[in-house]
């Protein structure tokens, strides 16, 4: 009997660090048939001796069937029923028997359990730099290239057609920033940039790790004159504010420093950083953790970026600034308990291995 695997599952799968290359070893030209009943646990114990990608998968494992009467309750596999056939471009061979769904389509799958928020970082992380994955030492494995695009996702929905969850994962590729190098730096850029009236501060973000050409502030010593920056968030002075109106930047760099930022040798390298930004025409402001839950902080950080940008400051009666203070606080909340190991669009929210709350729900 073969196995597709779904959802949490093959997240897990698409977030190794090998994950590019079992893709891409995997691919077919024709696309087998999904299963249609579950497998039993001799089924999935005689795969895991064979993969052992699926021997580190967590379980219970998450599977596709085709068939509705091939369901049946068991603590080992938790049965999804589909009922179109997947796209071969859509999933990969694990191992012969074993498909996994492509990034695209995990996307997809995962509209189920997701809240919007919780999509649309997926839907970043997926298009950018990096996996999360809770048993590194980090917590994240770290990507020289994204594994998807937003048009690969928009070309597998429009080759799905009308399905459930596809109007939610268009409203999240249409809110996605590409590139993000980071969970942080996907929240920060939200907030950034989000309207008034989803509790963000509006502010015109170009963005994330764009390259940027500066001059090397040891470019006399080592005799090379540029560097490329590539600052985790850009924003950009509007084309209506820079008319008539001497600017003291060019732009404006919001850097998030994780916890190498404070080794001594990276540090020296920050301020080379900032120095040659900064010589450039751009602005670098610099964030740490604490800094996102601290609303307070984050306004006046949002404030100074408008001043910098030549941005009025929106006039609002008290009334609508203190709703909009509260959207803003709501925001900041929700996207900071989003962990990406926790789905919560339904009563029962659904927990990957690596949560805190794992081993009470596996128990």
């Amino acid at each position: 009997m073969s196995i597709f695997l779904s959802h949490i599952s093959a997240l897990e799968v698409i977030r190794r660090w090998d994950s590019f290359r079992l893709i891409e070893r995997g691919l077919r030209e024709e696309a087998p048939p999904v299963p249609s009943k579950m497998p039993g646990v001799p089924e999935v114990e005689r795969m895991c001796s064979v993969s052992p990608v699926l021997a580190g998968v967590s379980t219970p494992l998450h599977v596709l069937v085709a068939d509705m009467c091939g369901r049946h309750h068991s603590e080992l596999v938790v049965p999804h029923l589909t009922s179109s056939q997947v796209p071969a471009f859509a999933q990969f061979e694990l191992a012969p028997g074993l498909m996994c769904p492509s990034p695209e389509l995990v996307a997809l799958q995962m509209t189920e359990y997701a809240t919007d928020l919780e999509l649309l970082l997926l839907v970043d992380e997926l298009c950018g730099y990096y996996g999360i994955q809770p048993h590194a030492k980090a917590g994240l494995v770290k990507r020289s290239d994204p594994l998807t695009s937003v048009e690969k996702i928009s070309r597998l929905l429009d080759s799905v057609g009308p399905c459930r969850g596809a109007a939610k994962l268009r409203r999240a590729l249409s809110l996605a920033r590409v590139r993000s190098g980071s969970p942080p730096e996907s929240k920060t850029v939200h907030r950034l940039e989000f309207c008034a009236r989803r509790g963000g501060y509006g502010l015109p973000v170009v963005g994330l790790n764009n390259a940027l050409l500066t001059d090397r502030a040891d470019g006399i010593i080592l005799g090379s004159g540029v560097r490329i920056r590539k600052p985790d968030i850009m924003l950009l002075v509007p084309r209506e504010a820079e008319v008539g109106t001497n600017m003291p930047f060019r732009a404006v760099a919001v850097d998030y420093k994780g916890i190498y930022h404070r080794d001594p040798w990276q540090d020296k390298l920050d301020v080379n950083r900032r120095n040659e930004l900064l010589a450039r025409g751009v602005k670098d402001y610099e964030m740490e953790a604490s800094h996102a839950s601290d609303l307070e902080y984050m306004d006046w950080l949002a404030a100074k970026i408008r001043e910098d940008l030549g941005m009025s400051e929106p006039r609002r009666a008290k009334a609508s600034e203190d709703a909009y203070r509260a959207r803003r606080a709501l925001l900041a909340r929700e996207l900071g308990r989003i962990d990406g190991l926790s789905w919560t669009a339904r009563d029962v929210p659904l927990i990957m291995a690596g949560h805190r709350k794992w081993d009470e729900t596996t128990s």
